[in-house]
């Protein structure tokens, strides 16, 4: 909000403390009022159809909420792109009083809630793209090359002025002048393989890796006979952290039939000892994979993990996917397992008690035997009162 008054024809009246300023949007750019009085309401208005005039444009929402001492503003406004066609930017504010952030306290954030739709050929295959706003030079594009409504960051998108590859011919986006250019890179590169179909019913990948403890796994291989889940996590992930007992209690209810555990840890370099002491700690006893890579670990990349904590249930026979995370998280893990242990072996198991349910059957159960103990010496003194009494 570093203008003058001037960089609008015609304002709105009884302004009492009007900031002024303009937000861009590629090549466009609108003017916008922020009014903070010291006392009442503020209220930001924005000149939508870019005439210079911010009396007549619709009404922008702006509105305020306390978070702790400091109060936070929000609101949204629509601008006209062009061609008959309406945008909406969306805008926030931090409290220009808070300290911490004094940098911002002559600032607006705004982000795009419209952007363009772009379609196009690549070796005779039609693709279709979409952009917030306007494209820039660090514009990355989604393409949904397997056609299943997904994008993979690793295999599905591409960056303006980087060759790409996903057909066997190499491409590369252009931006000049505003206007988006498709066009064969001089350079070659290989086809991107396609991102892996690691749905319920497909094929788990195969890989070769060694444990915290030394042990080569050979996946699914190693899990012959069992069923197998794949836990990517990290000792720094909260949600990945919240699973852990529900992990535990499938383990330690299942392991003897047939269930296990592999790790996959996306910790950082040189964690090893603090990983070991966070397994001891939390009593993890199922194997671990570390490379101290973060989002770099080489089964992150092939598994095309973009978020953890992310799993999947292996047959450790046939190498079928047989659940995802919507089934695997929560504290009907142990049930679920249970479930597909008795239908892989064809076997009806039967249920384990909860840890829980017995710590309070124990605390019960010693409340009664002190409740019994009382009631006895209760009657051995009565009984003694009575003897004395004759």
């Amino acid at each position: 909000m570093d203008q003058e008054a001037d960089i609008v024809e015609a304002a709105p009246e009884d302004l009492q403390a009007a900031r002024y300023g303009f937000f861009e949007v590629g090549d466009q750019k609108w003017a916008y009022i922020l009014d903070e009085p010291e006392e009442g309401d503020s209220k930001l208005y924005i000149d939508t159809n870019g005439d210079g005039d911010l009396t007549n444009d619709p009404e922008a929402e702006w509105k305020s909420s306390k978070q702790g001492e400091y109060t936070m503003y929000s609101g949204s406004g629509e601008i006209d792109l062009g061609d008959d066609k309406i945008g909406t930017i969306n805008f926030f504010r931090f409290d220009p009083n808070d300290e911490r952030r004094q940098s911002l306290k002559d600032t607006i954030l705004f982000y795009t809630d419209f952007g363009y739709e772009y379609t196009f050929e690549l070796d005779g295959q039609e693709f279709s793209t979409f952009v917030s706003g306007s494209p820039s030079q660090s514009t990355r594009f989604p393409v949904d090359r397997d056609g299943n409504g997904k994008i993979s960051r690793r295999f599905e998108t591409a960056s303006v002025g980087k060759p790409f590859n996903f057909t066997g011919t190499t491409y590369v986006f252009e931006l000049k002048d505003g206007a988006l250019s498709l066009e064969e890179a001089a350079e070659e590169l290989e086809q991107m393989q396609m991102p892996p179909d690691l749905t319920i019913g497909k094929q788990a990948l195969t890989f070769t890796a060694t444990t915290m403890d030394g042990d080569e796994i050979n996946f699914p291989d190693s899990y012959a006979g069992k069923i197998v889940m794949l836990d990517f996590w990290a000792t720094w992930c909260g949600p990945c952290i919240g699973e852990i007992p529900h992990m535990k209690k499938a383990y330690a209810n299942w392991h003897e039939n047939g269930f296990d555990i592999l790790g996959i840890s996306f910790d950082r370099a040189d964690m090893e000892e603090k990983i070991l002491a966070f397994l001891e700690k939390n009593e993890q006893p199922w194997p671990q994979i570390y490379e101290g890579k973060m989002w770099d670990t080489t089964l992150g990349n092939m598994h095309d993990v973009s978020g953890i904590p992310f799993v999947l249930l292996v047959d450790g026979d046939s190498g079928e996917i047989l659940a995802t995370a919507r089934q695997l998280r929560g504290p009907g893990l142990s049930d679920f397992i249970k479930a597909q242990l008795e239908q892989k072996f064809d076997i009806e198991l039967e249920d384990k008690p909860d840890p829980a349910d017995e710590e309070e059957a124990s605390k019960e159960a010693s409340k009664e035997a002190e409740d019994k103990e009382a009631e006895d010496e209760d009657s051995e003194d009565k009984d003694g009162a009575g003897e004395s009494e004759e």
